[in-house]
């Protein structure tokens, strides 16, 4: 049984991550209600997770890895780097970049729950409306003007061990209105567990921090818990599921598929339920294709939202080279020559055969004269 093979140690470092996280957010997560602020944070980034329903914080172990789940960064295995375009609802447009660069554990570390490898990350997130047409209290046009919000974040990860990885990120939160703007920090706390080879759990508390403020009105980011975990029936699967616990108390989940049939392709599918208030049972819906070529992957998502229309994701990933650690896991097995076939020694009916059609020829066996006598010499 799993439970049976569990480091209990280890699962009681994650527990404890997961309940200092949720204690953390706890007061605001259900001590409070009413609108928020920058809910574009909400909007999934990269066409892989947005396929797969969202359900990626504890398959964050990319370059998407500093906007899902900062404690992935720990477990990289190469340099990365995503870029995303998002066509979204209503002519408005989402631009994501995002790096990931993994740190090797020192040469001269002996193990242990110290010696792990760490990572850093950074991301920007922008969210543009374009120009709108403005208009006043009796319907008149008065220009035009446009809007947008933006998140520049940094992250770090670090591993405590092989199993457990803790990380953290920093933002800063811009918005632009009709030439009016506000600022707001915030951060994201994360962690990540390798529960076994194909298992693994995660735990994200998004978006803490103060209030965006246009003039003198503010509204809270959303802060959101996340409680995900990923499994690998077989090593061409990753199933993913994550429960979500918003500011305001709506419960919901997300559920994703991505099967590799090739080297080359990755198809995904998903399904989530935060975004069905109002709107059909098809605006849970999403799904996506990847092309693997040369280390990149350029994937697309579909992502519909009932009756506000459809959103189409294009992003890209690339990896540069591999750490120590991964190498390591990736060793060619060194090949045994193939010893040569033994051949059977003759038989002794088939020597006897032999010798009786020497016989019946009236040919002498070999090794012995016509005379039938031996003679030495």
């Amino acid at each position: 049984m799993i439970l049976a093979k569990m480091d209990l140690k280890a699962v009681g470092a994650f527990a404890a991550a997961c309940l200092v996280l949720l204690l953390s957010g706890a007061r605001s997560v259900f001590g409070s209600s009413g609108t928020e602020a920058a809910s574009f944070l909400d909007i999934p980034v990269g066409a892989g997770p947005a396929a797969m329903g969202s359900a990626y914080s504890a398959l964050a172990v990319d370059a998407y890895a500093p906007t899902w789940n900062p404690a992935g960064l720990a477990f990289m295995d190469s340099l990365q780097v995503a870029a995303q375009h998002l066509a979204y609802v209503q002519s408005t447009d989402y631009e994501y970049a995002s790096f990931g660069l993994p740190f090797d554990k020192p040469r001269e570390c002996a193990g242990g729950v110290w010696c792990g490898t760490s990572g850093v990350g950074g991301s920007i997130q922008y969210f543009g409306s374009g120009d709108i047409s403005g208009l006043d209290a009796y319907g008149n046009p008065t220009g035009s003007y446009s809007s947008h919000f933006a998140a520049y974040n940094l992250s770090y990860g670090r591993a405590f061990g092989d199993q457990l990885s803790l990380g953290a990120t920093g933002k800063l939160v811009n918005a632009g209105l009709a030439g009016v703007s506000a600022n707001a920090f915030g951060m994201d706390l994360g962690s990540y567990y390798k529960l076994e080879n194909n298992i693994q759990l995660a735990a994200t508390l998004m978006n803490i921090g103060g209030q965006l403020t246009f003039l003198n009105e503010g509204d809270p980011l959303p802060l959101t818990f996340h409680l995900g975990g990923a499994y690998q029936p077989v090593s061409a699967l990753n199933l993913g599921s994550e429960l979500l616990f918003p500011r305001t108390g709506l419960v919901s989940f997300r559920l994703g598929v991505e099967w590799m049939p090739n080297s080359w392709i990755t198809l995904r599918t998903g399904y989530r339920t935060d975004t069905l208030s109002g709107l059909s049972p098809l605006a849970g819906f999403s799904t996506g294709i990847g092309v693997n070529v040369w280390g990149a992957e350029l994937a697309y998502a579909w992502v519909p939202y009932g009756e506000l229309g459809d959103s189409n994701y294009i992003s890209l990933v690339v990896k540069f080279g591999e750490t120590r650690v991964a190498r390591s896991r990736n060793l060619i097995k060194v090949s045994h020559p193939e010893k040569p076939p033994v051949r059977a020694p003759e038989t002794a009916p088939e020597l006897e055969y032999q010798q009786l059609m020497n016989l019946l020829s009236d040919e002498p066996v070999p090794g012995e004269k016509s005379g039938g006598a031996n003679t030495n010499r």
